[in-house]
């Protein structure tokens, strides 16, 4: 019966854990990325769908 971990076991194991946070990090830098863009597709397209005209102050 073995007991615990090898040493080249041991560093596969915080290797793997660490290119997991890595990754996860990675990838929510690339939504954050992808957000920002449709956000500022959707803002752009908001200013060309919009009449542009502004009611003027007091006008209802």
């Amino acid at each position: 019966m073995r007991i615990g971990y090898s040493h080249a076991e041991e560093y596969d194991r915080e290797s793997d854990y660490w290119q997991d946070i890595e990754d996860a990090q990675n990838a929510q830098i690339e939504a954050q990325k992808n957000s920002s863009k449709a956000a500022t597709n959707g803002e752009r397209e908001n200013f060309i769908n919009d009449t542009g005209i502004l009611p003027q102050e007091g006008e209802k």
